[in-house]
């Protein structure tokens, strides 16, 4: 678990972080959602050969981004003590091995959990996706906001994004491993005076204080609480726990020309989700309006990282309670979307995200 307790901005400039950002391959982490269909380069020859033209920053390449193991002194001392006091690398028979990715998302370095970048290995926080990309572009165009809160902030990118436009952000997050990278990350991307973190559980908050800009891409798999023994990750069995929660506390969260953004996708038909017509039902007791952007559904999808059998799909009670609820609630799409929420009376309008 990573840990910043007792470290300090000298502590970055000392160990000379700067020089982690300037590795141009980790963008390729990124480009392969789009370029070879997943977050996984280390399986590319054309990621290998960019790796294999860098020797200086081969042992950082080798480390967080194809996840070998190094000797101990491949790294310069000020930074491997910092990565070591950090818990980000571990070191056993005189080798390292590197505990978390470091990916490129939309412009930021990050630490990232590996199954982030393709391997089945280790915790799933502090998560970041294709998803996190969709949600980092939407916040960078919105530039008056100057306060920002980022709901279940994993490694902090939301958070980032809003503060490179020059908003205080906060982050919360119920678990301390993700606050720890929120905080790490920021201090390697020169945020650290404009990003706080906050342990809070998103489905109970107490902040005191509206935001201009409230973003969360929170936990939506459609399992229930539990079912996989995460600290956060399942969504119940329609997956919306969570967004039910923040949008039903946006009315104290919010300034009076303040916005929300939750990204999330939602069980429908081919006429769209169904969460919908709830939506409609609730926004006016709220005081709020919202626009909902739909991506290209899919065929009811199984939840990611619980246990599969030969052919793909859940496995064991687990599976057989996911099948039975989606056949009970007429599902035949899964519906990926963003909702926009502000103050007002506009009701809801459904639009298509491009």
């Amino acid at each position: 678990m990573i840990s910043v307790d007792g470290l300090g901005p000298t502590d970055y400039e000392r160990a000379d972080a700067a020089r982690l950002t300037r590795l141009p391959q980790h963008d390729l982490l990124v480009m392969a959602g789009a370029r070879f269909g997943d977050l996984a380069p280390w399986r590319h020859p054309e990621y290998l050969r960019a790796v294999a033209g860098l020797p200086e920053e081969q042992a950082l390449a080798a480390l967080f981004v194809l996840g070998r193991q190094v000797p101990e002194g491949s790294l310069p001392a000020p930074l491997l003590a910092l990565l070591s006091h950090a818990k980000i690398v571990s070191v056993g028979s005189g080798l390292l091995s590197a505990d978390y990715a470091l990916v490129r998302l939309e412009g930021l370095t990050l630490l990232a959990a590996w199954r982030a970048a393709g391997r089945e290995v280790g915790s799933y926080a502090p998560w970041v996706g294709t998803d996190t990309s969709t949600l980092c572009r939407l916040v960078a165009a919105r530039r008056t906001a100057r306060t920002a809160l980022d709901l279940g902030c994993g490694t902090g990118a939301l958070a980032m994004t809003a503060a490179r436009n020059g908003a205080r952000a906060l982050a919360v997050d119920i678990n301390p491993e993700c606050l720890a990278a929120t905080t790490f990350n920021a201090a390697l991307n020169g945020l650290a005076d404009r990003v706080a973190v906050r342990q809070a559980d998103m489905a109970a908050l107490d902040l005191g204080e509206r935001f201009d800009l409230v973003i969360s891409n929170p936990p939506f798999l459609p399992l229930r609480r539990g079912a996989l023994g995460w600290l956060a990750g399942e969504g119940g069995p329609d997956g919306l726990d969570f967004v039910w929660a923040i949008v039903r506390q946006l009315p104290e969260l919010l300034t009076e020309r303040g916005e929300a953004l939750v990204q999330f996708a939602s069980f429908g038909d081919q006429r769209g989700p169904f969460c919908a017509a709830q939506l409609a039902d609730e926004l006016p007791g709220l005081g709020l309006s919202a626009r909902m952007l739909l991506k290209p559904p899919t065929p009811p999808r199984w939840p990611a990282f619980a246990e599969r059998d030969e052919q793909g799909n859940l496995a064991g009670d687990l599976g057989r309670e996911y099948r039975a609820y989606v056949q009970s609630i007429g599902a035949t799409h899964y519906h990926p979307c963003v909702l926009s929420l502000r103050p007002g009376d506009g009701g809801l309008t459904i639009g298509r995200y491009s």
